[in-house]
């Protein structure tokens, strides 16, 4: 801290540095920022992240470039709800499969779709107990719809903190997930899986978090691209040759067609559909493995690894990022695990 007036605080900047331990070291990792570019960040909370100069000046110009906006501006995050501890003092848990529902937890959830839980005992839910007494507008009854869960707590060191899966409509949810209920969300919802799921968000989540949790304010704070309301070309051309072109396995054509909406922001709705037909393509090969052992889970399969690459290009685009500065920052990612 440093004394001095608003006015001389505003300008100039100064140096971060994060010590080991209870060591002080000239030579710890340090950054330079001013105070006026903390809110870039994060503008609720505005911590101040410990992280690279190279990551810190990218992290601040895409959300200065205008390109972006926030993921709170069209998506609402839910702890899921079934709370075990409340439910089992309520007696509305069952004990197995004939007396109630399955209850989703955390460890089935896994990039873009669900899998048989990997740890953990099975948990069911009495479906009328439970949603005895509660509105059709309370979140008890969110499992009506379709959602985007994930994983609640990721350790720091963990390949991914972001861990995003398609649930679809009639699956309960325990409090150790977070989702977004298709009602909740201004765009698709495999759009959503596709940006949580990106490096970008998990690049810049990693920025700012110090602890295992993922939680509502942080997943808010990500990086958005801006779309407009309409595709760029008539009767929706655009979009059918993207999705083809997609659907067909012929990603260099579906770049092709889109690279030249990535010019400006707001991006045309091609480029999004271009997106959710990357999704499509993953959720199918995906859903497809099965007897999986549980170190594979933290890859996708090589033949949806492609679309991915695809889903990922596009947000360092619509970011304002260059193929070099991608790269970078991919190479810099991989060592923050």
């Amino acid at each position: 801290m440093r004394k001095g007036t608003p006015e001389a605080a505003s300008q100039g900047g100064f140096r971060a540095r994060v010590h080991p331990a209870a060591t002080i070291d000239a030579g710890s990792p340090s950054l330079v920022l001013t105070t006026a570019q903390i809110p870039l960040y994060d503008p609720a909370n505005c911590c101040i992240v410990s992280c690279s100069q190279a990551d810190w000046d990218l992290a601040a110009r895409i959300m200065q470039c205008g390109r972006m906006t926030r993921l709170r501006e069209f998506a609402e995050f839910f702890q899921g709800e079934v709370n075990e501890t409340n439910e089992r003092k309520r007696g509305t848990l069952a004990a197995g499969p004939e007396e109630g529902t399955f209850v989703n937890r955390g460890a089935g959830i896994c990039l873009y779709v669900l899998r048989p839980e990997s740890q953990g005992r099975d948990l069911y839910i009495d479906v009328d107990k439970f949603l005895e007494g509660k509105g059709d507008a309370t979140k008890a009854f969110h499992h009506r719809q379709s959602r985007i869960g994930l994983q609640e707590s990721c350790p720091q060191n963990n390949f991914r903190r972001i861990i995003a899966a398609f649930i679809p409509a009639g699956r309960f949810l325990n409090h150790k997930v977070n989702y977004c209920p298709e009602r909740a969300c201004d765009s698709d919802l495999r759009f959503l899986a596709a940006l949580l799921n990106s490096n970008l968000s998990d690049w810049y989540f990693r920025l700012g978090s110090t602890n295992a949790s993922v939680s509502h304010y942080q997943l808010y704070n990500l990086p958005c691209p801006r779309f407009a309301e309409r595709p760029a070309t008539k009767n929706g051309r655009g979009e059918k040759a993207v999705f083809k072109a997609v659907a067909a396995g012929n990603l260099a054509a579906a770049w092709q067609t889109v690279e030249p909406m990535l010019q400006e922001a707001p991006f045309p709705l091609e480029v999004q559909q271009a997106i959710v037909a990357a999704v499509e393509r993953i959720m199918a090969i995906e859903g497809a493995r099965k007897n999986m052992a549980r170190k594979d889970r933290s890859a996708l399969h090589p033949d949806a690894q492609p679309y991915q690459d695809f889903i990922d290009r596009l947000f360092y685009r619509m970011a304002g990022l260059t193929d070099a500065e991608s790269a970078g920052l991919e190479e810099r990612l991989a060592r923050m695990l």
